[in-house]
């Protein structure tokens, strides 16, 4: 579990939400590689959660504790919070698929989350390394 002091085993901590990484295949994929493909889409993933917009991230894992917060981590950094929206299975869905689409595309995913707006961003830069699916999470700011 990841706390405001780093990681910890500790049983007694209870999640409060969970951490998950945008990598960065994901945005090269979706905006092209370098800085200016990561300014575009974090304006693209911001402007899908203004206000009550939503954002569908492709999740293998279903988390099992009930929460209200998700972190996004993006470049390595602790980016911003957002609010959860649920853990869909066997998804099928329209969508954008990058900033760039006219048209929305058919998607079949095996599971995914939704994230909800409106975003926080902390009010510190943090250091998190990214990994694969998501941690638990303490309130992190």
């Amino acid at each position: 579990m990841i706390t405001k002091r780093g990681y910890s085993k500790d049983p007694s901590i209870m999640p409060e939400g969970i951490v998950v990484t945008l990598g960065r295949s994901m945005i090269e994929e979706k905006c092209g590689p370098g800085k200016a493909g990561l300014l575009a889409f974090l304006r693209w993933f911001e402007s899908c959660l203004e206000g009550d917009g939503t954002f569908f991230l492709k999740m293998k894992n279903c988390p099992k504790i009930e929460f209200d917060h998700v972190y996004i981590i993006v470049a390595n950094r602790l980016y911003c919070r957002c609010y959860f929206g649920g853990y869909e299975r066997n998804v099928r869905f329209k969508g954008y698929m990058k900033p760039t689409d006219t048209e929305r595309t058919l998607a079949n995913w095996k599971g995914g989350i939704t994230l909800a707006g409106p975003i926080e961003k902390p009010k510190f830069k943090r250091i998190l390394r990214g990994f694969q699916s998501f941690r638990y999470c303490e309130k992190l700011f």
